[in-house]
């Protein structure tokens, strides 16, 4: 399946109101250092910020409800879909959210996951976006501009990366990454 861009999957009104409640929280992970998936040892995590909500299918910690959110998103996109009689997974194993900003070390091609049966969203997630601040999404070599409130769906085996704003950008490039399978074993 080639990448699929979903534009304003979700509306301004819920961007902002997204945007707000996802700065607000005070659940960030903010680190620097790198560290290896122990199940896929060629994969390197160097996020500078994220918000993990939901991990191995479970929720994080108290998230005010994003757990929930993230899992209504699959069936929102399936929606979306029918008209290119496409259908993803949605069990979802993984949600979490990155913030990205100019000066980030955060974007490098990698997958999300090595099962082909596995499907990957990235949720645009900053409520004002200009073309001029970059930003944007690369999967399989195809350039996504950011587009608030878009989403583009693809395979979890797909190589993607993202890419920083740029200095002057006023926000910061907020994504939700959200991993679905068919089934999920605990």
């Amino acid at each position: 399946m080639r990448p699929i861009l979903l534009k304003n999957l979700l509306t301004s009104k819920e961007v902002f109101w997204l945007y707000r409640k996802l700065v607000g929280l005070p659940l960030w992970n903010l680190t620097g250092k790198p560290y290896f998936d122990q199940k896929d040892p060629e994969r390197l995590d160097a996020t500078i910020a994220n918000l993990t909500i939901i991990k191995n299918t479970q929720p994080v910690g108290f998230n005010g409800g994003l757990d929930i959110y993230g899992e209504s998103i699959p069936h929102r996109i399936n929606e979306r879909l029918k008209e290119y009689k496409l259908e993803i997974p949605t069990a979802v194993d993984r949600f979490w959210i990155n913030a990205t900003f100019s000066q980030s070390h955060s974007h490098w091609p990698h997958h999300d996951d090595a099962d082909p049966a596995a499907f990957s969203i990235v949720l645009f997630l900053a409520p004002v976006w200009n073309e001029q601040w970059l930003g944007s999404f690369f999967c399989d070599g195809e350039e996504f501009k950011f587009s608030p409130g878009g989403a583009v769906v693809f395979q979890s085996t797909n190589i993607h990366t993202g890419d920083n704003p740029s200095l002057k950008c006023p926000y910061l490039r907020l994504t939700g990454n959200i991993v679905t399978r068919r089934s999920i074993s605990k």
